[in-house]
């Protein structure tokens, strides 16, 4: 429950959602972004409960820019939007690497050795 009301409440109930939905890093699971876009949060909606007026305004259009672009880079909407081609994934100097290292980073993750990629 939020301890925020009005339009101030649902933007903090917004953001947490938001937040929560972002994917924790596999090979650094205790140092993830969602961590730091949780402190920023807290420290956005402090500083936001004790300004008033056309100031409060402002950053509440901004958080809510905020929060619309956090929510497109959730939903990969930009991924599907601008497909990145086959040249570019599958390099002829290089066939098949990117392929290799999202394994490795699984196989990585998968390991208690979370410190050490094999890229063959």
């Amino acid at each position: 429950m939020s301890r925020y009301t009005g339009k101030l409440g649902e933007l903090h109930s917004a953001y947490t959602r938001v937040v929560s939905l972002w994917p924790v890093d596999k090979l650094r699971p205790s140092h993830c972004y969602k961590n730091v876009l949780n402190q920023q949060m807290n420290l956005k909606f402090e500083k936001l409960s004790t300004i008033h007026g056309t100031q409060l305004n402002q950053e509440l259009d901004r958080i809510e820019q905020e929060i619309n672009a956090l929510n497109n880079l959730v939903k990969s909407k930009y991924r599907f939007q601008y497909k990145v081609s086959e040249d570019i994934t599958n390099p002829a100097s290089h066939r098949g690497y990117y392929t290799k290292l999202l394994e490795s980073i699984d196989r990585a993750s998968q390991s208690k050795d979370k410190g050490k990629l094999r890229i063959d």
